[in-house]
């Protein structure tokens, strides 16, 4: 018996040692994946289904472009009082379709494959949300920069929302497609007056002009947001006792939320956009209405509240249940 007990006591000291082994194997590491899953997020305004697509980020190694205004140390100040890096500024991408049930409407196209190799994910993540891109039955346009119509249509040539009205500002389309314009433009905007053609001369006859204030389809209405660019424009979408204002690239940054006066390198008349910028957020903070911001992190929603001379930008709660 204390031969068998022995064995038995042997037998177990092994099983467990196994045992042991074994599940350290099953704790291992995993390799690391290296990437994101797809990126997109759905929440209601109204009956209005809105889903946020993010296309990708750029790294920006100049942050003196975010307040052309202002001196680098004040610029890095505000990164760094923002928690972010100081050395570098990282710009994302986001677009966002409304389901208001009657339409299937994208706000602003992205880059597309037209962009750098950091961005070109609206597409897949769009496919990731179950929303085919053949179903988007308009296109409404913020302005002419190229990371905001370059999407519109493939390099390649195709249009990668092929039964999509388009709409666009009329003072954009003015503007782009004056050779005057184009003369005289600084060299930075240059690449824009052909990408402009690009994109619209083969749908030119198609493409539907709308100017600000009017209702465009049922519930999404064009705000006068001129500055960054001629006809730079905001959209305000409203279902029941929802609204979410659609600010476009009124904000650019969270620094410029905090800063209002600062002139981002892009906008075409600093002092216009200032004003825009300052009258969208005390619109949005006196609501307190809901925002979509292209250039915000993603998933780019939240709201806006008065801080001084600035304004601060507290995003939305994710929310599990629509």
């Amino acid at each position: 018996m204390t031969v068998l007990t022995r064995r038995c006591m042997l037998g177990g000291a092994a099983a467990i040692a196994v045992g042991s082994l074994t599940g350290t194997a099953a704790r291992a590491a995993a390799p690391l994946v290296g990437k994101q899953g797809p990126s997109f997020y759905r929440y209601k305004v109204g009956d209005f289904e809105v889903t946020a697509l993010n296309e990708g980020v750029v790294r920006n190694a100049t942050p003196a472009n975010m307040a052309v205004n202002k001196t680098l140390p004040d610029v890095q100040k505000a990164l760094g009082d923002a928690f972010l890096p100081t050395d570098h500024v990282i710009n994302q991408f986001n677009t966002i379709v409304v389901n208001t049930g009657k339409n299937l409407v994208l706000i602003d196209s992205g880059f597309g494959d037209n962009g750098p190799p950091t961005g070109n994910n609206l597409l897949g993540n769009m496919s990731a949300a179950g929303i085919d891109p053949k179903n988007i039955d308009t296109i409404l346009v913020s302005h002419f920069h190229g990371d905001h119509i370059s999407g519109i249509r493939a390099k390649a040539g195709a249009a990668n929302f092929p039964n999509a009205e388009i709409m666009v500002p009329a003072g954009e389309w003015k503007h782009w497609n004056d050779p005057g314009e184009e003369s005289k433009a600084p060299q930075v905007w240059k690449g824009g007056f052909a990408n402009v053609k690009r994109v619209f001369d083969p749908i030119a006859k198609d493409v539907k002009q709308f100017e600000h204030g009017k209702e465009l389809v049922p519930g999404i209405s064009s705000v006068d947001a001129r500055g960054h660019s001629p006809g730079h424009t905001a959209f305000v979408v409203a279902s029941g006792n929802g609204k979410l204002l659609v600010t476009s690239d009124t904000v650019n940054h969270q620094i410029l939320v905090r800063n209002p006066d600062w002139a981002l390198w892009a906008d075409m008349d600093p002092a216009m956009a200032a004003a825009a910028r300052k009258r969208l957020l005390d619109m949005a903070a006196a609501d307190r209405m809901q925002i979509a911001a292209y250039h915000l992190p993603f998933p780019s929603t939240g709201f806006i509240s008065k801080q001084g001379s600035g304004y601060e930008f507290h995003p939305a709660y994710w929310q599990p249940v629509l």
